[in-house]
Parts: C-alpha cells; structure tokens; sequence
C-alpha cells in the first residue's frame, strides 16, 4: 500500500475514533453533567478557592479524618491550585477542550521531537497521523481526556524524560528536569528522579569529563522544583502547606481497597479478601521494591531507554493508588520502540505495542489486566534496543 493510501487510511480510523470519543463525551454530559471531566473540575474548584483566600483542602481531612482513596477530593500541593486559581474564572466545558487539546497537541510535540531524533528520515506525517490516529483508542488516555485528569500530560512529560536520552544535550536535559519536577506534583512520577540521580552516577563512573545528561536532569528538576514552592510560599505564604501535610497525614490512613484500584497491594487484598490494613501493610513492601527497582534498573540495565522504561513502568506503582489511566504514561515509550526497531525486530515491537492497547481494552473489565499492557510496552522497549553488530573477524 502506497503512503498516500495510508494515510487516508489512517485519517478515517481517526476521524471515527475521535468522533466516537465526542459521542462518549456526549452521552456522560447528558447522563449527568457531573461525570464529564469531573477531575479537572476538582482542580477548577480548589482553584477557586484559593482564589477566594480559602485552603483548597476539604476542611474534614484537614482535621485528619481518614479519605476514601477512591472518593472525590483535593489531594494535590498547594501549587496546582495555586496555578489553577488563574484560571479558576473559566467555564468548565470550555477549560475540559482547552485542557485536552493542549494534552493532545503535547503529544504530538513530543512525538515529532522523538520522531527528529531517531528516526529523521521520517516525515513528520508518517509518525503524527497514526499516532494521532490511535489516540482516542489507547483507552487509558481516551478515559483521562473524558475525566479531565492531569495525566493526559503524562505523554509530554514522561515523554520530554525519554527525549533527554535519545536525545541528550543541554537543552532537552533542561526540558526533561522541567517535565519531571512538574509530573512529580502528583507525587508517584517522583520516582523517575531516582532513576535519573543513579544514571548519573553510572554516567560518572563511565569518565565523563563533563557533567552528564542524566545529572543535569536532576540539577534541573530539583531546582524547578524549589522555584515552584518558593513561588508558592510567595503567593500563598505557609498555611496550604501545612493543610496539605494534614491531607498527607491523613492519607495515610485512606481506604484503598476497590475494584477500580489497580495498586498491587490492593488487588492482592481483595483477593484473599483482605482488610485496608492488609493492603497498606502490602504497598509498603511494594513501594520499597520499586524503588529498588528503578535504582537498579538505572544501575545494571545497559540500555537507558529500556532501564527508563523499566522506572516508568515502576513509578506507576509506587503509591497505593493506581488509576486505570495511569498507563497513558507509557505511549512515548511505545512509540520510542517502534521508531527505533530494527526491520529484524519491528514485527515482533509492532505486535507487543498492539497486544498492549487491545489488552488496555480487556482491563476494562479485569482490571489487573492493566499491569499486563504496561510489561508489554516495556518489552517492547527491550525488545528494539540496538543489537552490537556480529564479530566478522576471523582468527588465523
């Protein structure tokens, strides 16, 4: 099939599954105008709240009542609604289409930063229409974009970290500890961090004269990450800091065991039937380990990009919540693998990456299923890496 074709091809499986994504859209709105982008209209009302002077904080947790971790509440830092306040004034409908049009429009950037860097003899259109294509199929980032929730940005988050490997200089090491001080606002993308810090070390160790990649990533986000909570003292002084340490505090304590948490430990305990204690005692093991993890898949893994695949795989997982619209995270990932396949390995990446997003659709139903699309698009990384070209020489 000639390119042309293809894309037209590609254009009318897009077309009908952006317009089936409109019709969903429709459908919840009439249901109950509550259920359309009812996360992003959290963020809009504790926006407004701070801009009305008042803590974005639910004044029960505040005083340490114990959450539903499935329940509909404000948990992020001060600074989210903080920057939400800013656009507190704008009607919901309106903020949903701006938000997922700037999440899909970031992954469309990255995907043709990523597309530039491996693969330059691809035109842009080979790479975006498909993708583009796709999207409102990948079930995880079509729900985050009906929800309204922060992690359709986790594409041109996770995705500016990816691009600081393939990638490395000055500039996309500045962009990647950008992207990853603010995905770590949601607290589990943190750990990514810990990848980039041990990279670093390995990169140092390996004689490099000046300051690696992977280091200036992590100067970059610390440093991001400290001007945006000098910034938010500035403008809000101590008080939401100390309403957000109560929030964490209470946390602790939350009810996680729910069919729709995917969380390790919580799926376990509702296997054998376990109590909330049950699961918290499980996730501490959890956590721990993939925190080990991600260090040792920065340290012992050769490859980066499958060691960094490796770390966002494990950052899903390190808090005791795992939302089915988590794995939106891993789309850059899938796509570095099938950028960077080699002909001898593309059929094999193409399949593990389409066996991911029809499984996606599969945990819908069984949720633990969702784990099972995540392993598959890192072994889909593992499976594109660069083989070391055969040794022709012959001894005499």
């Amino acid at each position: 099939m000639t390119r042309r074709p293809q894309s037209l091809l590609w254009i009318t499986v897009g077309v009908i599954g952006w317009l089936g994504l409109v019709a969903i859209a429709a459908q919840l709105a009439a249901v109950s105008s509550a259920q359309l982008g009812f996360d992003l209209e959290l963020l809009l009302v504790a926006g407004r709240a701070v801009g009305a002077g008042h803590s974005p904080y639910d004044a029960a947790l505040v005083a340490g009542s114990a959450p539903l971790a499935t329940g509909l509440f404000y948990s992020y830092p001060p600074p989210v609604a903080q920057a939400m306040a800013l656009v507190g004034g704008v009607p919901g409908r309106a903020m949903l289409l701006a938000w997922d049009l700037a999440a899909v429009t970031g992954l469309a950037f990255v995907a043709d930063r990523l597309r530039a860097a491996l693969r330059p003899d691809l035109g842009r259109g080979a790479v975006l229409i498909p993708l583009l294509a796709v999207a409102p199929l990948v079930m995880p980032f079509a729900i985050g974009l009906l929800f309204g929730n922060a992690d359709v940005f986790f594409p041109l988050l996770y995705g500016a970290g990816a691009l600081a490997i393939v990638s490395p200089g000055r500039r996309t090491a500045l962009g990647a500890g950008v992207a990853l001080a603010i995905a770590a606002l949601k607290l589990h993308p943190a750990s990514l961090l810990l990848w980039f810090a041990v990279r670093a070390v390995v990169e140092w160790r390996r004689g490099g004269r000046d300051i690696g990649s992977s280091a200036r990533v992590v100067v970059t986000a610390i440093l991001t990450l400290v001007l945006i909570g000098a910034v938010s003292l500035l403008a809000g002084g101590g008080a939401p800091w100390s309403d957000y340490l109560a929030v964490v505090r209470a946390g602790t304590s939350a009810a996680v065991v729910d069919p729709r948490n995917a969380g390790i430990a919580a799926q376990v305990a509702l296997l054998v039937g376990g109590t909330d204690v049950l699961a918290r005692g499980l996730h501490l093991i959890v956590g721990i380990v993939a925190l080990l993890l991600t260090a040792l898949a920065a340290w012992r893994v050769r490859d980066p990009l499958t060691g960094f695949a490796i770390a966002a795989a494990l950052s899903l997982g390190t808090l005791p919540v795992t939302w089915y619209h988590y794995p939106s995270a891993m789309i850059p990932l899938a796509l570095v693998a099938l950028l960077r396949a080699a002909p001898e390995t593309a059929g094999r990446v193409r399949g593990a990456v389409a066996g991911a997003a029809v499984i996606a659709v599969l945990a819908l139903a069984w949720l633990p299923l969702l784990w099972v699309t995540v392993a598959l698009v890192v072994g889909a990384v593992a499976i594109s890496r660069p083989r070391p070209a055969p040794d022709r020489s012959v001894m005499a």
